[in-house]
């Protein structure tokens, strides 16, 4: 895992940095990063959510996904909490992409 998380601090930089010599302010270039974690969440959600093997049963199934939801939940918490403590409005962009049920 430390491996993506280098790659993950080295794009960010880059990204940054590339954004900041196009004038985009640094709020505005926090608030785009933000956005693309969120997205990022959610398209994990999407990945793992109904791929419980079938040979397991549906109550193994129903406990894959209630799990995946209580976890990805954990996350979007996390990054509320993030997105608060950098000053962002209350979620960013309301965090759009991933569903709160």
């Amino acid at each position: 895992m430390s491996e993506y998380q280098t790659a993950d601090t080295n794009a960010r930089l880059k990204l940054f940095a590339l954004l900041a010599a196009q004038g985009v302010p640094a709020a505005e270039a926090d608030d785009l990063v933000a956005a693309l974690e969120a997205g990022a969440v959610a398209g994990a959600q999407c990945e793992v959510d109904g791929m419980a093997p079938a040979s397991r049963g549906a109550v193994f199934a129903d406990g894959w996904d209630e799990d995946v939801m209580a976890v990805s939940e954990a996350l979007v918490g996390i990054a509320d909490r993030d997105w608060s403590r950098r000053g962002g409005r209350s979620g960013p962009l309301n965090w759009p992409y991933i569903s709160r049920t």
